[in-house]
C-alpha cells in the first residue's frame, strides 16, 4: 500500500481508481484489449473484427470506454497503454478459472532445523517451500496460474526460483520489484521474522516488505559469486533453497554493535567465505579461508 512520506494516508485517488477499474468491468472491453494484444496497433475496422463485434455502434461505445486510460489512438491506429497492458497482464495471469492442479515433490534441499528433507508444493497459485516433520516455513509466495499451466513440475520450481531471484536481486539493488519505487535494506535484530537477523526491504513508495535470510542477498553480490563459480557452482543453475546460507542464519554472528554489523560464512570443500555486511545489508568486508 503506498503512502505518502509522512507515513500518511495511501498516495491513491480511490474515486479515480474505481472509475477506471470499472470501466474494465464488461467482457466486450476485455476483448478489446486482448485483440490489441495480439496485434497492435489497429485502425478502427481491424479492432472491430479482430474483437468479435458485428455492430460498429456497440464497439465504438465500448473502445470509447477505455481510450485514455487503457488505449491510445493515433495516427498509426489504436494500442495499448502500459496501464491497459497491464491489465491484460492480470487477465491471462489469473485466467480467474479453475486452479490448475497441486503440485507436491522433494525440493533436493534439507531443513534447516531438523535435517528432514524440505517439499516443494504448488496449490491454490501459491507455491510452499516447508519441511513435513518440524513444520519449518522457507517460503511461501505467489506464482500466477499461466506459469503453472505451461510448465511440468520440474520447470514450475525452476521457473519460481529464477522469479524469486529477480525479486531478491532488485530489492537488495533499491528497486522494489512490485512497484519499481525506492526500497532500502536493513538487517534486523530481534525481528519478528522468525529469524536471528534478517534482511527487510521495505518500499517507500508502496509500501511492500521482503525479509529473508541475510545470506540470500548474498547471491547477488560480486564477491560470493565469484567464490562460488571457483568451486564449479552457478549461482542460477539452482533455486536458492538449495543454498544452506540462504535458508538459515544460526551461524551469523554480530561482530559490531555500534555500528551494526554481522558476518556471514559461506562454505564450499575446504574453503570458507567469510562475509561483512553492515546494517543496510551492504557488503564491507570478504576473507577467503582454508580450513585445516
Amino acid at each position: 500500500m503506498a503512502r505518502d512520506e509522512n507515513g500518511g494516508r495511501p498516495d491513491v485517488d480511490t474515486t479515480q481508481a474505481a472509475s477506471a477499474l470499472g470501466s474494465l468491468a464488461d467482457e466486450d472491453r476485455i476483448a478489446i484489449l486482448l485483440a490489441l494484444r495480439e496485434g497492435g496497433p489497429r485502425s478502427f475496422v481491424d479492432l472491430q473484427t479482430a474483437a468479435g463485434f458485428e455492430d460498429s455502434g456497440r464497439f465504438n461505445y465500448h473502445l470509447d470506454q477505455l481510450v485514455g486510460r487503457f488505449v491510445q489512438k493515433s495516427d498509426r491506429g489504436y494500442d495499448l497503454r502500459a496501464a491497459g497492458a497491464k491489465a491484460v497482464d492480470i487477465v491471462t495471469d489469473e485466467r480467474f478459472g479453475e486452479s490448475p492442479p497441486p503440485v507436491d515433490r522433494p525440493a533436493d534441499a534439507d531443513c534447516p532445523n531438523c535435517g528432514a528433507g524440505l517439499r516443494a508444493r504448488y496449490a491454490d497459485e501459491n507455491v510452499e517451500i516447508s519441511c513435513p516433520e518440524c513444520t519449518v516455513l522457507v517460503h511461501y509466495g505467489y506464482f500466477p496460474p499461466r506459469g503453472r499451466t505451461t510448465r511440468d513440475a520440474d520447470d514450475l520450481f525452476d521457473a519460481y526460483g529464477k522469479r524469486l531471484w529477480r525479486d531478491f536481486t532488485l530489492a537488495y539493488r533499491g528497486v522494489c520489484p512490485y512497484c519499481s519505487g525506492r526500497m532500502t535494506t536493513r538487517v534486523e535484530r530481534e525481528s519478528d521474522h522468525h529469524l536471528h537477523y534478517p534482511a527487510v526491504s521495505t518500499c517507500r513508495d508502496c509500501g511492500a516488505e521482503i525479509a529473508t535470510a541475510v545470506g540470500l542477498r548474498l547471491l547477488a553480490d560480486s564477491g560470493v559469486v565469484s567464490f562460488l563459480a571457483d568451486h564449479g557452482v552457478g549461482v542460477d543453475d539452482r533455486p536458492f533453497w538449495q543454498f544452506d546460507f540462504c535458508l538459515d542464519d544460526s551461524r551469523v554472528d554480530v561482530v559490531a554493535e555500534d555500528s551494526f554489523r554481522v558476518s556471514v560464512p559461506i562454505e564450499q570443500g575446504e574453503e570458507t567465505l567469510r562475509v561483512i555486511v553492515d546494517e543496510r545489508g551492504d557488503v564491507v568486508e570478504t576473507t577467503r579461508t582454508t580450513r585445516r
